[in-house]
């Protein structure tokens, strides 16, 4: 399933929970079957077609799906509502576009790419024939989050670490791991990727791909907290492998991975010491209860 995009969706409520103030149960049980909202399962560039996409982020307000469209430098918008539609491109010419953002506070989308090979984060305004990059050179640039001050964070995979750009300033900052070095403590990262910025308490979730664990960084802190993972990689359920991606539920505090080598999503509840998977962690196929990927990392 290396060019489409494929949504697991929740079928029962399974746990004594307030559904009142949270949008999915920690306890949702998840259909083994997904179904495909972006791309045709075959590789082109045409305007429903995708070529290794990296990237997603959902936009909720409009239910548009925005989809990093690597293998053909540029970022597709997919109606969720019009799923027959064609997607429009929203951004392009962009060299290995890898993870991307989507801010809308102000009803206006400004989109935030990190650049793979580019070695750099590109704001691209609404309606705009080129992106701006922000700060300077972000090597080897995979993860990216906004907070609410716009602060930017990338993740330099080949530097170990996480830096946070500043609008106010144009300074960029390290905020997580150690610089060029790589290690297993909390206050290292190794190959770290995907990110997520819990705008409710000022954490930044990092999915440390180099040791297969998800590590919370609070406001300030010098070393990271092991939320997920953390055991030798694996397949079990209390190890990843090479997780590339991680979104949190703000209200209960429950971490979903993208565990990008055991082909799977995995749900981890706060203090849990093993994970479950909600999606895929069946191999590889493209039957539409499985994952695929190549196995190499670019």
């Amino acid at each position: 399933m290396q060019n489409i995009i494929i949504y697991a969706f929740v079928t029962l409520y399974c746990c004594k929970v307030s559904l009142s103030s949270i949008e999915i149960s920690p306890c949702a049980k998840w259909n083994p079957d997904g179904i495909t909202t972006a791309g045709t399962g075959t590789i082109g560039d045409g305007p429903t077609q995708l070529t290794t996409p990296k990237g997603i982020f959902l936009l909720k307000r409009t239910n548009e799906l925005y989809v990093a469209d690597f293998g053909n430098q540029r970022v597709q918008k997919f109606s969720l509502n019009s799923p027959s539609s064609p997607a429009t491109t929203v951004a392009f010419g962009i060299n290995a576009p890898s993870k991307i953002y989507v801010d809308d506070d102000k009803d206006e989308p400004t989109i935030y790419i990190s650049v793979f090979i580019g070695n750099r984060v590109e704001k691209w305004l609404k309606g705009a024939l080129e992106g701006i990059q922000l700060g300077g050179e972000c090597r080897s640039c995979f993860g990216i989050t906004v907070d609410e001050e716009n602060n930017v964070y990338m993740s330099e995979s080949d530097r170990h670490r996480v830096v946070k750009w500043s609008p106010q300033t144009n300074l960029t900052t390290v905020v997580a791991g150690q610089t060029d070095e790589g290690g297993t403590d909390d206050k290292y990262l190794s190959k770290p990727d995907g990110l997520y910025f819990d705008r409710s308490s000022n954490a930044l979730y990092v999915a440390d791909s180099g040791n297969s664990r998800i590590q919370k960084w609070e406001k300030n802190a010098l070393s990271g907290i092991q939320v997920a993972g953390g055991n030798l990689t694996g397949e079990d359920a209390g190890s990843l492998d090479a997780p590339n991606g991680v979104w949190v539920d703000e209200k209960t505090k429950v971490v979903h991975i993208a565990d990008e080598d055991n082909h799977r999503i995995v749900r981890w509840l706060p203090g849990a010491s093993i994970g479950d998977i909600i999606a895929g962690g069946q191999g590889m196929s493209q039957r539409t209860s499985h994952f695929r990927k190549k196995r190499k990392r670019i």
